[in-house]
């Protein structure tokens, strides 16, 4: 840990999610996508086997995509994020393999969530490519924005206007998209053939399959106290999973996060967040497992 206070360790951008490396068990490196959607920690199968650990196997579980998979569960003596340590981890396994070979990741053992936001002020500094974990608040520059979030589980939620139309919507790092509407809001609202689209078409792949939307350029979105537009949207066409949610509007993932340095407060429920150097950035759709900007 660093004089004071901060333990700060470097990030990548895979197929636009935040990748770092992590030790389990003394071994690695493994690599793991940042996700405040991961409501833990997860391991691959792959990570288990090599790790020589037990797996319990506990039926159907979900993500974005349409279907339902089989997951299981494990404990890991030691789970090390730079000079981190988390002892007695339970973490869930589930088979990333699908995610890894069509969107082309070089390496993908699991994810990190919420019991690492939890403990700490985050601060993702895009500007510089790094993650910092603070025991103490963080003094922001005289342009950022603070504002309050909610918990859908364990998830960040924020209000936001899109199109003009105030709602909530999820704040998952996990999300390679830069908005994607969930498919009651995208019906209730009309958003099928509002805009030029291609429609219906694959634009990832997450636990459950593959996800399929029509992708087209959203005119205004209003998120942490900011005006964007130009904002390439995916209008969900799942019939399952996480994107056929009736609560929010929808999730605002990494194409739009990173464009901004963003401090996560879980303990107070505030986001700050300022300019990054992606802001100005004119947003394309990246087809899944080619290379993002």
């Amino acid at each position: 840990m660093e004089p004071n206070g901060t333990v700060t360790i470097p990030f990548t951008y895979v197929d636009n999610r935040m990748m770092i490396v992590c030790t389990i068990d003394g071994q690695g490196p493994f690599y793991m996508i940042v996700d405040t959607g991961d409501p833990g920690f997860t391991i691959t199968p792959e990570v288990a086997h090599r790790l020589s650990v037990p797996v319990r196997y506990r039926g159907g579980g979900s993500g974005a995509g349409n279907n339902t998979v089989t997951f299981g569960t494990t404990k890991l003596a030691n789970f090390s994020i730079g000079q981190l340590s988390y002892k007695n981890v339970v973490a869930s396994v589930f088979d990333l393999s699908e995610i890894r070979t069509k969107l082309r990741f070089p390496h993908l053992d699991g994810s990190i969530g919420y019991p690492v936001f939890e403990q700490f002020v985050t601060f993702v500094n895009v500007d510089r490519s790094t993650i910092s974990f603070w025991n103490r608040s963080v003094t922001a520059p005289a342009n950022a924005s603070t504002r309050a979030f909610s918990f859908g589980g364990t998830i960040p939620v924020v209000a936001v206007k899109i199109d003009g139309i105030a709602t909530t919507a999820i704040v998952d790092t996990g999300d390679r998209s830069s908005l994607t509407l969930f498919t009651p809001f995208a019906k209730r609202n009309g958003f099928y053939g509002k805009y030029p689209a291609t429609r219906d078409v694959v634009t990832g792949y997450g636990i459950g399959g593959p996800v399929r939307a029509d992708v087209f350029t959203l005119p205004s979105l209003d998120i942490f106290g900011t005006h964007l537009t130009g904002v390439v949207t995916r209008a969900s066409r799942q019939t399952a999973g996480a994107f056929v949610s009736a609560d929010r509007g929808g999730s605002i993932g990494t194409g739009v996060l990173k464009r901004f340095n963003i401090v996560w407060d879980y303990r107070h429920k505030t986001i700050t967040a300022w300019p990054s150097r992606y802001f100005g950035v004119a947003d394309t759709f990246v087809p899944p497992g080619s290379t993002p900007r």
